[in-house]
């Protein structure tokens, strides 16, 4: 019955999304400025993109050096070595990229053929692949703080809030379809005055961004809140569902202060 009522309202959520964009925005103030709190070029962890192509190359020739395809940015990424061959198409990309590829039913970025296999594959783990992600937890940077201190003064709302510190990993924006599930069916106003509370403690500096996560950051989903986390990746990540879920149930054990 649950999946049933959220059904019928995600169909009619739709529709209202499709009205607010003919001019019938009378929500339009929860979905104003969703832009990035942090970026992925200011990491306080890793400032050397060769960094990842060094951890992530694999050699392949007799005389133990990077060969010519190596020697070229992935691109996809543009941040480590091409290392890795796709088969059968042949297409070339970095090691980071070919094991998201991996996790989920890819096909090939280049010519869309189905992938059968990964040549030079070196197989990272959970833990290593979230090292090397943007979304890791990581202390923000300067200009990134102040972005997140600016969002707040300038009426980040409470949905939105909710929607980064409970549900979203870093680097990943909410959308309309999941505020509005959060406003409907999962804050309360107890929710909002103690996000206030945050809001203000996140702007006198008496708490970190980190500190948010680590206390807010929802690792046990109940019935209600998986289906639309679920809607929210089927809509934006949809080759990797499963995994992100998956994920994040380990989420804080990578927090890399």
């Amino acid at each position: 019955m649950i999946k049933f009522t959220l059904y019928f309202t995600s169909v009619l959520l739709s529709f209202i999304d499709q009205s607010q964009m003919n001019g019938w925005c009378f929500m339009e103030d929860v979905f104003v400025n969703i832009t990035p709190i942090c970026d992925p070029n200011e990491d306080t962890i890793n400032n050397d993109p060769a960094d990842i192509s060094n951890d992530n190359a694999v050699n392949t020739s007799e005389d133990n050096t990077v060969n010519n395809s190596e020697d070229l940015l992935c691109h996809i990424c543009q941040q480590e070595t091409n290392s890795v061959t796709i088969s059968p198409c042949g297409h070339i990309v970095g090691n980071y990229c070919a094991n998201k590829f991996s996790r989920g039913d890819v096909d090939c970025p280049f010519c869309i053929r189905k992938i059968e296999n990964f040549e030079n594959l070196y197989t990272l783990t959970d833990h290593e692949f979230e090292k090397q992600s943007p979304f890791r937890l990581r202390v923000l940077t300067e200009n990134e703080t102040n972005n997140l201190k600016s969002k707040i003064r300038n009426g980040m709302t409470d949905e939105e809030f909710m929607a980064r510190f409970w549900y979203l990993r870093r680097c990943q924006e909410p959308a309309k379809s999941l505020l509005l599930d959060i406003k409907h069916h999962i804050i309360t106003d107890e929710d909002r005055i103690y996000i206030a509370e945050l809001k203000g403690k996140l702007l006198s500096g008496e708490i970190s961004e980190i500190d948010v996560y680590k206390n807010h950051y929802k690792q046990e989903l109940n019935h209600l809140e998986s289906i639309m986390l679920w809607a929210f990746y089927k809509e934006f990540q949809k080759t990797y569902i499963q995994y992100e879920l998956n994920i994040r149930k380990n989420y804080l054990d990578f927090v890399y202060t």
